[in-house]
Order: C-alpha cells, then structure tokens, then sequence
C-alpha cells in the first residue's frame, strides 16, 4: 500500500494538488499552518485555461455561479467619469467569444476566498480535508519516502509520505528546508494596500479608478466583486514612508485625498493587507520525492492575472504525474513536471509581451502555453499542423452513436488517456494497442469519422486535419496533446503510452 502524498499549503495551488491525487484515488494528507481559511479577494481573475481546469476537476459550474466578467474599467476626472473601457479594450484584442474549440473565452472575476471554498467542498466529498493549525517544522527524504514532522496544538506528528507537494507560498518553509534559491526582486517601493470593503454611495456597474491630477502615481481603484455586496479597492502606497493603519480610517483617507472628494463613505473593512511587488522564481521545482508548486515555486510580476492561474496548473501537470508514477509508472516521468512549468514561469518573469527563446510570448488567457518540444510530447509528423504535440487540446463538438451529443472536453473525462483517431487506420491502431489492455476507462479511443460523423468536419476544422487525412493524437490526463501521429499508429502509441503510465496504463 502507498504512503499518502503530503500536501503542504491549503491555497489554490495546494487544494487543486489535494483534489486532483484524491480525485484518481491516491491517499492524500493536505495541511496548512494558518489556523482558519483566508478570507480575502486577493487574485480575483481566472484565465480561460484554468476554467477548463476547473472543468475538468468538476467545479467550473460552481465557479460560475459564484462570478461575472469583468466589469469596464472606468477613470474620472474633476470627480466626473471621464472614460470607460472593457479590460479587453485596455489590452487591445477585443472582447473574446466562445467558440467550439474555446468554452471560456474571457478571464473570470470571483474572490479568491470563494475558488478556494469551492475547491474545500470538492475535497471534502472525496473525503479530504484541511488540518488547519498544522506547521511543517522538519523535512527528510528517505530517498523511498518522506518523513515530515508536523507541529499541531503545541504537540508534534511525524508522518511518512511517498511524496510531498510544497504549495506553501512565496515564504515557502519546504523551500527553506531544501536550501532551494528563490532568486530574483521584492520591489520594496512598490507597496499596495488592498482591502474588502462595503460602501455607500457607489455603483458596482464598473469598476472605478481615481488619481490625483498633480500625482498620477496617487490613485486608487475600486472594483465590485461578483456575487458578493463587497468591493475590493486597491491604493499604492508612497515609497519611503511607513505602513499606514490597516483600518478602516485608513481606506477612507487614501480614499478621500486621491478623489478629488468623490461622495463615497466605506462602511467597513472586511479584510486588508499590504503586500510588496515580488518577482522571483526558484532554481529548482524538485528536490528528490519534493515538488515545489505554485508562489511556492515562483512569484510572477502581477500584470495580467497569472500567479494564481499559473499556480493551478502547476499542480494540474503535476497531479496526474504523481498519480501513475505512484500506480507503477516510471519515476523519470516526475522529471518533466519542471522541464514543462518552470519555463513557462520564467517567461512571465520578462513580462506578458517579452517572447522567450522559443520565440513564444505569454499569452494572458493561458490557452496557447504549450510543451512542445519536451520530452512527453512527441510530434511525429513530417508537416505538423495548427495543433501539435505539447498544446492543448482543443474542444471540439461530438455527435455518438448513442445519440448524445457530448462536449469533447466532457467526453475526456471518463479516461486517463484518449486516443483522437482520424481514418481507419489510426483507429485500428489505436484499437489495437487498447486491447492489449482491455481498459476502456483508462485509454479510450474515439474513432472521430466513424463514431462522430455529424461534427466531424467541425473537430477536423478545430485539429487542423484535412479530409482524408489519417492522423492520432493522445491526449495526456492534463489535456495536452502527448504525441501525434500520421503513420505506424500501433507502434508509435504502444511506444509512448509507457512513458506515462504503468506497463503501458495507469492502474487506478
């Protein structure tokens, strides 16, 4: 029997950890050191690739209750607005629309303590929860296991785990534990105080910004959050001086002084901080049977929403990786979770419109980050196409047999791995490899021509297939496209599956 996982940090990255290993079976302590949930809106915006994420983690729906888009951004002068925009105006693409291959289209608002609720229920129903009041004080790796002290009400436990996933922050303890450099810049002159408020005599249509004529640098801004009667607001605060009261006095006279006498009185301080601009990344994710994740790992600069989103996937590669290696899977197959995340990491850290040396720039939706080239993903085409091996798979539209007409996305959930097959040829290659298994809830194989006839020049159109065309394409547990193919589809599936998985599958 496995030792459990130890998770350490309770934000979103180490719940998504938590959720995702309970969700495939595996046995998973989850512990956070504060002694109750945070409660601040802190990141607000989820990507269009986290939402798939979510999706596939089974609460997207809940997220989506419990938020709303963005709403216009909108600046005053003299205490008049004096101009209203969309955030995608600001960024200059538009206002981005669903489509077959893209179900979330555009970035969603909701306060961060709401995500991190709704992904606490999921776990609680796997039946996992958070110790709360529980601090990771010591740390060895076995080279088999982990041994970890934990320090609860005054006491001490000492657990053993197969593996652990440091989800505990940009202060990270495990971090410090491993000697781990955490290189990079904390901009002490850039200070932000960001608080939850109620107020009396705003609109919560849009979301609002002021400045001071003389002083553009002296503004602050305040924006609804969606299915709340909160707002959060936002103040820089001035280099050099000293940290100001974290009161509600506070809000009002930053408020007062950078509005130009706006009319709006905050009723109360839900919750308020002050936190220091942080861009550091560390020079390792894994130290042996330990995986640094999300603020843990890296702290991206803040423009553009994607320390949060990041965190999220982080432990969505890793999660999975985790899972099959702990059912028999190679252990090297760990090794690509840094060689697929830190990159992507590093190249926020030269801004959203910095390409890297790929040539790739960061694209603020998520939907384009891609591990082409590394070693899980093996494109094997002459003349690959619009997608490729190491990007996401797309969505597509499906019409079965059985007369439903499921999402594809909906569709990968029931297996670890699928096999898109476009021909006979790719289908009986995928079939053939299936058999040797004979698991159809792990690898599943959807023959699109024959099984998906009435949408098939849709998902076609979506994959870059031309008529005709024979291609496969495996589609990894993360939704990435793990190898594609246009020839020997037998052999180069059975050549790839174990790299993944145990024996050629995961065993779950």
């Amino acid at each position: 029997m496995n030792l459990p996982v130890l998770v350490v940090g309770a934000g979103p990255a180490g719940l998504v950890a938590a959720l995702d290993l309970a969700r495939r079976r595996v046995d998973v302590r989850l512990i956070e050191q504060s002694a109750s949930p945070s409660t601040g809106s802190r990141a607000k915006g989820i990507q269009p690739r986290t939402l798939e994420v979510f999706e596939a983690l089974g609460v997207v729906e809940e997220v989506s209750r419990s938020g709303g888009p963005f709403p216009r951004w909108r600046t005053y002068r003299a205490g008049r607005p004096a101009r209203e925009k969309s955030i995608y105006d600001m960024l200059g693409i538009g206002q981005p629309v669903a489509g077959p291959a893209v179900p979330y289209p555009e970035t969603w608002m909701i306060p961060q303590w709401r995500t991190e609720e709704i992904l606490r229920d999921a776990l609680r129903h796997l039946g996992v929860r958070v110790e709360y009041g529980s601090a990771l004080v010591a740390l060895t790796d076995e080279g088999t296991e982990v041994t970890a002290t934990i320090r609860r009400d005054g006491e001490q436990e000492r657990l053993r785990s197969s593996y652990v996933v440091a989800a505990d922050g940009a202060a990270s303890t495990v971090r410090r534990i491993l000697g781990v450099a955490f290189d990079g810049v904390t901009r002490d002159d850039e200070r932000y105080l960001t608080a939850d408020v109620r107020a009396t005599g705003l609109d919560r249509s849009c979301w609002h910004n002021w400045s001071r004529p003389d002083d553009a640098a002296a503004r602050v801004s305040v924006c609804p959050l969606p299915e709340t009667d909160t707002f959060q607001f936002v103040a820089p605060l001035p280099p050099g001086q000293e940290t100001p009261a974290l009161v509600l006095a506070t809000v009002q006279r930053l408020f007062d002084e950078r509005s130009g006498g706006a009319p709006v009185t905050f009723d109360e301080v839900c919750w308020i901080t002050v936190h220091r601009a942080n861009e550091r990344l560390a020079d390792r994710y894994r130290v042996g049977r330990v995986f640094l994740v999300g603020d843990a790992a890296h702290a991206v600069p803040a423009a553009g929403g994607q320390g949060l989103n990041t965190a999220v996937q982080d432990s969505y590669n890793l999660g999975w990786k985790l899972a099959a290696v702990l059912a028999g899977a190679p252990e090297d197959l760990l090794d690509s979770y840094e060689e697929e995340r830190r990159p992507l990491a590093a190249r926020l850290m030269r801004g959203l419109g910095t390409a890297d040396d790929r040539g790739e720039v960061p694209d603020i939706f998520q939907l384009r980050n891609n591990y082409r080239g590394r070693r899980l993903s093996a494109e094997t085409r002459r003349d690959p196409g619009g997608v490729q091996a190491g990007d996401r798979a797309p969505d597509a539209p499906l019409s079965l047999p059985d007369g439903s007409r499921p999402r594809l996305f909906e569709f990968l959930r029931g297996a670890d791995v699928t096999v898109l097959a476009f021909g006979d040829e790719a289908a009986e290659g995928g079939h053939a490899v299936a058999g040797r298994h004979g698991s159809s809830a792990v690898l599943r194989i959807l023959d699109v021509r024959t099984e998906s006839p009435a949408t098939v020049d849709a998902v076609q159109e979506i994959y870059d297939v031309a008529s005709g065309q024979e291609v496969l394409f495996l589609v990894r547990p993360d939704g990435h496209v793990g190898l594609a193919a246009e020839d020997h589809f037998a052999e180069r599936l059975a050549e790839h599956l174990p790299r993944l998985t145990a024996g050629g599958l995961a065993r779950t």
